[in-house]
């Protein structure tokens, strides 16, 4: 089988939410919360998650304004990305995370838990949220037929 394998990160000043794909590169699931202490320990905790990994590429939550525009923050990723690159050389890719927060929260409250005390479970499934975004926008342009 050949590997179309993923990482999505949900990016934060304090807590970086991680994500991983099936090998088929369908699912996404979340499966960590970095917790960092400025962009130097991110670079590195995020190096190293994709070290443990066999990943054919990243995705990171873009923080855009609801119209669609950079925000300060969507800013600040990029620059984040740019690092990363020089330390890990993935191919990095940008998806869209407005409003993926509050489908985090809405997934929790689904299942009956508060969201008080559980952020760390918030950011890492904003980044399965993010992450599969992306997978199935990719699936959707990779099995079009050409010309459509």
């Amino acid at each position: 089988m050949d590997n179309n394998r993923f990482l999505g990160f949900d990016f934060g000043g304090r807590r970086i939410g991680v994500a991983l794909s099936d090998p088929s590169g369908l699912i996404a699931q979340p499966i960590d919360t970095l917790v960092v202490k400025g962009r130097d320990d991110a670079i590195q905790k995020v190096c190293r998650t994709i070290g443990e990994h066999d990943v054919v590429g990243i995705v990171l939550g873009l923080p855009l304004n609801l119209s669609g525009d950079a925000s300060e923050l969507s800013l600040e990723v990029e620059k984040f990305a740019e690092r990363l690159k020089k330390k890990c050389p993935v191919p990095i890719f940008f998806e869209d995370e407005r409003l993926s927060s509050r489908q985090a929260e809405n997934v929790l409250h689904s299942y009956g838990k508060k969201i008080k005390g559980h952020k760390e479970k918030i950011d890492r499934i904003s980044a399965a949220i993010i992450l599969q975004s992306f997978l199935d926008r990719r699936n959707l342009n990779v099995n079009r037929p050409p010309g459509d």
